[in-house]
């Protein structure tokens, strides 16, 4: 798993949940762009699945409490990624 492929599925997964607006960029503040704590979590679940990965749950809740930018959420999906 690269971090190309991380980034284009994130990009691409909150492209559908924007209903595919694309003008957003890594930097992006994830609740400016609408999204609310059970969109980013239907996100992580979501992505977890399509990459085959397992977060523990303290990690997940951890990634909610602190994930701002869409380039937050690749880093946690990369990180867990690495176990």
């Amino acid at each position: 798993m690269t971090k190309d492929a991380v980034r284009t599925a994130v990009h691409r997964f909150i492209s559908r949940l924007l209903e595919n607006q694309d003008d957003f960029d890594d930097n992006s503040n994830l609740v400016q762009l609408g999204l609310d704590k059970e969109d980013i979590q239907e996100l992580v679940f979501h992505l977890e699945d399509q990459l085959g990965l397992t977060a523990f749950t303290a990690e997940e809740d951890r990634m909610l409490k602190t994930a701002t930018t869409v380039d937050d959420l690749s880093r946690f999906l990369i990180e867990i990624g690495r176990y």
